[in-house]
């Protein structure tokens, strides 16, 4: 490898993505996207004669938008990529080499978007008297720009889940358009739609100063739109759902709520049909005009969609397990295919390995085992942390630590096969047994270990 590898201790990896990732994807999907739409609707319909009070609740929601958008939108957007430089520099090495220009553009699409958004609000005062439909044309500008952002992600999320034909071809068409890029991309919009929908009704339900009649006309129009991008999700999460390899799909629970939960069958499915139901709620709530009624149920609303979209964004990227990328890298960073090689022909990782840690354990038997375990369990695993190693393989005899090693991919459909030589594999069961069973003296010696 060329790059040392860094994991993130207690937290774990997929944990500290997952955390930015989420929190990025509800600003940038829920506020930049949703939450703006209905706020140009919103600036139309005052500047078209429907009454002022549609600007009014227009220029008031916008200042949260562009706080929130500008500062941890755009701060949790730059470091989904810093953060996955660092933990995953391989994958996104390889992402970078297939989708530069996508990426590029992307990039520049980003920089006009929050550059439109701060015009938007910055010259709304101006605008709003003397220029309506000038501010009505920016508005509409900045939704095309934030959607033509979503349409370039969207293919390159998309490709990291189902590459398709791109293994055997390797062409840019194959990657790029691959069977989930257009239903993840209208996916992903109907379901901002709903959440930005969601938070004006809960704004309106809770903190509209003007009449009730108004605040009436605006929760009913807040409430369709949500209840038209609810059916939207809806349809468009089957057919995403549907381009997903079966094998993939059997173990979505796992990826999802873990191996103990998911010896609980009904629970991931009932807590889903009473998110989609709370959420429906609100809306018919919000479309019938009931405050209070809506007022209640924001909240439990809103918490039951995060929960949604912190499922959805933990399916998208723990179903593909073992791979990071399916058909050509193991989630340890390894290209599938030096591995075979590398098994092919009994291919030690040391040699490989250009950067060991030497300054946590003092045997280099230690420092090898702990290298081991960094290269090939450490993306998924932490050593005291979440998903801690030492606690899975608590109680187990060394014997019962090797054989487990040796069929990590057959005993447990997302784990990597072990990369690396019998010898090293070993060496690694050892090492792991130790940290394990710290009380347990003397050590057992395995028949064949390197001493």
């Amino acid at each position: 490898m060329i790059f040392p590898l860094i994991h993130v201790p207690a937290l774990g990896d997929g944990m500290t993505i997952a955390l930015n990732a989420v929190l990025h994807v509800l600003i940038s999907h829920g506020v930049a996207i949703g939450m703006t739409i209905l706020i140009v609707i919103f600036q139309n319909l005052g500047a078209t004669g429907r009454g002022g009070f549609w600007e009014e609740t227009a220029r008031t929601l916008l200042k949260p938008v562009v706080i929130v958008t500008t500062s941890v939108g755009a701060v949790t957007g730059v470091g989904i990529w810093f953060i996955t430089g660092i933990l995953a520099p391989e994958g996104i090495g390889s992402l970078i080499h297939l989708f530069f220009w996508p990426w590029f553009i992307e990039w520049w699409a980003f920089t006009t978007e929050v550059v439109l958004l701060l015009i938007y609000y910055f010259l709304w005062d101006r605008l709003a008297q003397r220029r309506p439909r000038l501010l009505m044309a920016l508005g509409w500008a900045y939704v095309a720009v934030a959607l033509s952002s979503a349409v370039l992600i969207s293919g390159i999320l998309g490709f990291m889940l189902t590459p398709d034909g791109w293994p055997q071809g390797g062409t840019f068409s194959q990657a790029y358009f691959n069977p989930t890029f257009v239903p993840q991309f209208m996916l992903r919009i109907s379901a901002g739609i709903v959440l930005g929908a969601l938070l004006v009704l809960g704004w309106t339900a809770w903190r509209f100063k003007g009449a009730a009649h108004e605040r009436g006309r605006v929760l009913r129009l807040t409430g369709l739109v949500m209840l038209a991008a609810m059916g939207s999700t809806a349809l468009f999460a089957w057919i995403y759902f549907s381009r997903i390899p079966m094998t993939y799909l059997t173990h979505w629970k796992f990826s999802v709520a873990t191996s103990a939960w998911s010896q609980v069958p009904n629970l991931l499915p009932a807590l889903n049909t009473v998110a989609v139901a709370c959420l429906a709620l609100a809306a018919v709530a919000g479309l019938l005009k009931r405050r209070r009624t809506s007022m209640l149920l924001f909240l439990p609303a809103l918490l039951l969609a995060v929960g949604m979209v912190a499922e959805f964004e933990r399916v998208r990227e723990f179903v593909r397990g073992p791979y990071l990328l399916p058909g050509y890298m193991y989630a340890n960073q390894t290209r599938m295919v030096r591995q075979q090689a590398a098994m092919a022909q009994g291919r030690p990782l040391a040699p490989s390995m250009n950067w060991v840690n030497a300054a946590t354990d003092n045997a280099p038997e230690a420092q090898l085992g702990r290298a081991l375990f960094d290269a090939n369990c450490g993306v998924c695993h932490t050593i005291g942390g979440i998903n801690d190693i030492t606690v899975r393989l608590q109680g187990r005899t060394l014997e019962s630590v090797n054989a487990l090693t040796s069929i990590t991919e057959s005993m447990v459909p997302f784990m990597t096969p072990f990369n690396g030589s019998e010898q090293e594999r070993l060496i690694m069961s050892a090492y792991l047994y130790s940290l394990a069973n710290k009380d347990t003296l003397p050590r057992p010696q395995l028949q064949g270990e390197v001493k």
